[in-house]
């Protein structure tokens, strides 16, 4: 998956996003050896011109904290988990060409970008960070880096596990409770499918995103066969890498 947006105000200045396959490989330090993941994030970054001293990577807790960054968080995470943004799953910032990643499996990456290019931010969305307010907090971190309005806001929800794959129990059904049925799908008799990508864009409107900013991926990372996935692999399960990057002397 691959994202280019120009600034409506600078054409020196744009978004890139992307997120990586299973044929990019391993992705992260958790599932693998430090330098064969080195290796595979530096190849995938180099698709865009991209250069992995520049990236920062959440350290992931299936959480709801957001983190604002400047440069001297830049390279956090980049070679090794142990100094990634600890306790972290959602990074804003405005500077522009740091790079900010999450790894997933099945969860939710969500890209989130202002129409001038000023703002950016992604966060790691699993069902307990959807639940528990991930997206609000994303949405409310990027509002106050900058105070504008929130119809300028764009986002982007990325390949993840679909409706089609993702069964749930009647507890992990009740965090949920409140959302329209239509994202609840009773299938294959008493199994329940849940939509965690209509849930994250419902939340998002919550929050005031109009619903025409608002892109859901369609594809499926657990039967799709080209992302990485958990729910299909099981424990030898690795992981993709998903950026956004605001680049300064932007080339459209």
């Amino acid at each position: 998956m691959y994202l280019k947006v120009q600034s409506k105000k600078s054409i020196d200045l744009g978004v890139v996003l992307a997120q990586s396959t299973l044929s990019d490989g391993n992705m992260s330090f958790a599932r693998g050896a430090a330098n064969e993941v080195i290796a595979n994030r530096r190849r995938f970054l180099s698709k865009f011109g991209l250069e992995l001293d520049d990236l920062t990577a959440a350290g992931l807790a299936h959480g709801t904290e957001c983190r604002l960054l400047d440069n001297r968080r830049r390279s956090a995470g980049a070679f090794t988990l142990q100094n990634a943004i600890p306790n972290t799953d959602g990074l804003i910032t405005a500077e522009s060409d740091l790079i900010l990643a999450v790894t997933t499996a099945d969860c939710l990456p969500i890209f989130l970008y202002d129409d001038d290019c000023s703002i950016i931010g992604i966060a790691h969305a699993g069902w307990q960070g959807l639940a528990n307010g991930i997206v609000k907090n994303l949405i409310k971190s990027a509002a106050a880096l900058k105070k504008q309005p929130l119809k300028r806001f764009y986002v982007k929800i990325g390949v993840s596990v679909g409706k089609c794959c993702y069964i749930v129990d009647a507890e992990r059904l009740k965090r949920f409770a409140g959302l329209p049925l239509c994202e609840i799908h009773h299938r294959d008799g008493a199994k329940v499918h849940l939509d965690l990508k209509r849930i994250a864009a419902i939340q998002l409107e919550r929050q005031g995103i109009p619903a025409e900013n608002i892109e859901i991926e369609s594809k499926c990372s657990a039967c799709g066969g080209n992302y990485p996935s958990f729910r299909r692999d099981g424990d030898s399960f690795i992981t993709d890498i998903a950026f956004i990057v605001k680049r300064s002397k932007y080339q459209s």
